[in-house]
């Protein structure tokens, strides 16, 4: 796949925090994102393979609902490059000597991942600057 510059633009932010406090300092901002549907990524997906995206849609679909049933059960799964994925709640205190009542102690359980540094860290980046209608900046 053709390596594509990510795009930024440089906006002002006042800093109240931290050796800069007080100062208008310039930061960088990503731009010119957007959302890849997944359609779309299945037919990415599906170009590298001997399946067609309709096939690479199925099984995405289906690794990622039985990972959200194994999470459920209290599993912890391994999710390859992506990381893995574990189970979490809220679970509000209660005195010691109290009855624990999980139905009614414990809340919003949920799936919570826990990234791979290796595939989430980008390294191989090269950066575009543009203004904030979308051009890019002449080069000096």
């Amino acid at each position: 796949m053709a390596s594509k510059a990510m795009q930024y633009v440089l906006s002002e932010r006042k800093f109240v925090l931290g050796k800069h406090a007080g100062k208008v300092m310039q930061v960088a901002k990503p731009t010119g994102r957007r959302c890849v549907d997944f359609e779309r990524f299945c037919e990415l997906v599906a170009r590298g393979t001997t399946l067609n995206y309709v096939e690479v849609q199925a099984v995405l679909n289906l690794a990622a609902d039985m990972a959200r049933e194994l999470v459920a059960q209290g599993e912890i799964v391994d999710y390859g490059r992506l990381g893995r994925l574990k189970p979490t709640f809220k679970s509000k205190a209660v005195e010691l000597g109290q009855p624990f009542n999980p139905n009614v102690h414990i809340e919003r359980p949920a799936v919570t991942l826990l990234p791979s540094k290796q595939y989430f860290s980008l390294h191989d980046v090269s950066y575009e600057r543009v203004d904030h209608a979308g051009h890019k900046q002449p080069k000096k």
